[in-house]
């Protein structure tokens, strides 16, 4: 998932104490008004562009896959986008036209690709001709854990069948105020992302860093790979090679870019 600095509001989509009801959360920003009929555009038009930023293996220094971004073109920014979706009931559709473009735009490198949880529920991604099963590389379902997950037993169901076809489930920012340690023992991911307020200022021997590194060992036990996000200065990424992280990302070693864009090595 894409660092986006965030005061959250949260809404409820589904009547009050409604336990399937939807919580969403988004920026003030993003929740201005959107131009009427800008989501039925954006699906008919493709109006949205798609970047891809590297994710590196920390230990060969090159690059282990690409995490597909949406630019849209009419919503404010990419939250405001899925908000749009989701308000309208249409995550599912959106987010099969946004993977059909990531592979598109990506066609000779594994992806991750960001699902929101609620498009599980409306059953796109397990149609047998979704995009994600013709990619020619790997591909690696990102799920974001600030939406947290409704009817987790369903949706681990509909992640087996995926995983039975050779994609890889990601969990995103552990350690969040959202995390749920079930989510590692439930979906059985093949990555963990932590999150970036983990990884913002890191420093060996710091007690965040004892904490990076338990995670790390946790993670390790569950034969999951961990990828630490938002690294944006050199002393960060030392400090996460030195905790363990098997992966990295952020602006130190490359930022989004169309075509996808060549990893940079900054530690000497």
């Amino acid at each position: 998932m894409e660092a986006v600095v965030r005061s959250p509001m949260a809404y409820w989509l589904g009547p009050e104490l409604d336990p399937s009801a939807r919580l969403v959360l988004v920026n003030p920003a993003d929740a201005a008004p959107v131009p009427p009929g800008a989501l039925d555009e954006t699906l008919r038009d493709k109006r949205f562009g798609m970047v891809f930023q590297p994710i590196v293996d920390l230990t060969r220094r090159r690059v282990f896959a690409y995490e597909a971004l949406v630019r849209p073109h009419l919503h404010p920014s990419p939250p405001a986008l899925i908000a749009d979706g989701a308000r309208q009931g249409r995550l599912g559709l959106l987010g099969r036209t946004l993977r059909a473009a990531s592979i598109a735009g990506c066609p000779d490198h594994p992806l991750f690709i960001n699902v929101q949880p609620d498009e599980l529920l409306e059953h796109f991604l397990v149609q047998p001709d979704d995009p994600i099963f013709n990619h020619r590389s790997a591909v690696y379902v990102e799920l974001t854990e600030a939406v947290p997950l409704q009817r987790l037993d369903l949706c681990a169901q509909m992640l087996q069948e995926i995983q039975a076809r050779g994609v890889h489930v990601v969990v995103d920012d552990l350690g969040s105020g959202y995390s749920n340690l079930r989510y590692l023992a439930d979906l059985k991911p093949r990555v963990v992302k932590l999150d970036r307020e983990l990884i913002t200022g890191l420093r060996a021997g710091s007690r965040r860093f004892t904490l990076v590194r338990a995670l790390v060992t946790l993670c390790n036990d569950l034969e999951a790979m961990v990828v630490a996000e938002c690294i944006e200065t050199p002393e960060e990424l030392a400090a996460v090679i030195d905790a363990g992280c098997h992966l990295g990302q952020g602006y130190v070693l490359a930022r989004p870019a169309l075509p996808p864009p060549p990893m940079v090595w900054p530690l000497a």
